[in-house]
């Protein structure tokens, strides 16, 4: 059931491995949140420095001030998986359809500097909603407290908890948005690289997988982007990786990750917006991914910003959404699926409030 104000286009590219598609126009309801963002986001954006007064402000204005309720009918366990702290959400929708065999390990966004599963309650509970599986939201650690490679340790050590726990990995669907996306094409990189058992599929919402900023849209998009600014990426990306080096070392940068790697990785959703300042890092890994022979699909938002999805509210969230769900339908059979959801049902993933933590 396509939302008749956000409906495909054809299909821009095509082949054996990889599939381009792009999605618009953009709607109203997408641009009127934009212009929000550029009166009362952008101007705090713009001034926040990454320093440690700067992530302990922004870690306790997400943590105390801004609350991310997850939506109506949620149930939030805390749990542990290979000693890692993660959110185990739960919609009404994903308990009764009982997959027992089958999650999604999600990993958040956030600079890698601040976030947490808290902060991506309402993304996590309406992924769970649309597609009808539990979403298990990992908690792992970040800089300055520690490295970069201990947060990549923490979401290694979640994903092997699933596996301790009795799920096989053709039953796990590995997700992230904007670093957390980074961290979701890391870990299967290490997966592959360690010879552990690999997920069933990977969706990657607006990933940064390059610290060396090479993609062109960190420049061209920067008039039109309003939650990412290249300046802050780049100080944060140098204290992450020091040396050029450093950043260019596909275990920080996935973008630079060799071809033999990269075609083992599972089959891939990318989605991205066309205005947004990440779009060339989603897409050229996408592109990358098909030209070594993996199996990628590449999702382009016309006029959209970053992490299309978690836009409540919006068509072309809820349109996401719905592609999210049809591409998991090919990668996590089971013949338990629910239905398709009902515009009703995507809708109602646009509702928040009325979670229920259980500690």
């Amino acid at each position: 059931m396509p939302d008749p104000t956000v409906s495909p286009e054809r299909h821009t590219h095509r082949d054996d491995t990889y599939t381009e598609r792009a999605f618009g126009p953009a709607s109203h309801q997408s641009r009127y949140v934009f212009r929000l963002l550029r009166l009362f986001a952008h101007p705090f954006i713009v001034h926040w420095r990454p320093t440690r007064r700067g992530i302990r402000f922004l870690r306790w204005l997400y943590g105390t001030v801004i609350q991310v309720p997850a939506m109506r009918g949620t149930t939030i366990e805390h749990r542990s998986l290979g000693g890692v702290p993660v959110e185990w959400t739960t919609t009404a929708r994903a308990a009764e359809a009982r997959h027992g065999q089958r999650v999604i390990l999600y990993l958040h966004g956030g600079g890698y500097v601040f976030g947490a599963p808290r902060t991506h309650r309402n993304l996590a509970s309406r992924l769970s909603h649309v597609t009808a599986t539990p979403v298990a939201n990992v908690d792992y650690r970040m800089p300055p407290q520690t490295s970069l490679r201990q947060g990549q340790d923490d979401v290694l050590a979640a994903y092997l908890g699933l596996i301790d726990a009795g799920y096989a990995g053709e039953g796990i669907l590995v997700a992230g948005d904007s670093a957390g996306g980074g961290h979701a094409a890391r870990l299967v990189l290490r997966l592959i690289e360690e010879g552990h058992p690999g997920p069933a599929g990977v969706v990657l919402l607006s990933p940064w997988t390059d610290l060396t900023a090479s993609g062109a849209s960190l420049t061209s998009n920067s008039r039109f982007d309003f939650v990412i600014v290249k300046e802050i990426l780049d100080r944060i990306a140098r204290a992450l990786a020091p040396t050029d080096e450093n950043r260019r070392d596909w275990r920080n940068s996935p973008a630079f990750a060799p071809d033999e790697l990269l075609a083992q990785f599972p089959p891939t959703l990318v989605q991205v917006g066309s205005r947004e300042t990440l779009r060339d890092d989603g897409l050229a890994f996408a592109r990358r991914l098909g030209d070594a022979g993996a199996t990628v699909e590449a999702q382009i938002y016309a006029g959209q910003g970053h992490v299309v999805a978690m836009w409540s509210g919006t068509p072309d969230s809820r349109r996401a959404m719905q592609e999210i769900f049809d591409w998991l339908k090919l990668v996590l059979p089971d013949e338990r699926d629910p239905s398709d959801p009902t515009v009703a049902e995507l809708a109602e993933a646009d509702e928040a409030g009325g979670n229920r933590p259980l500690d």
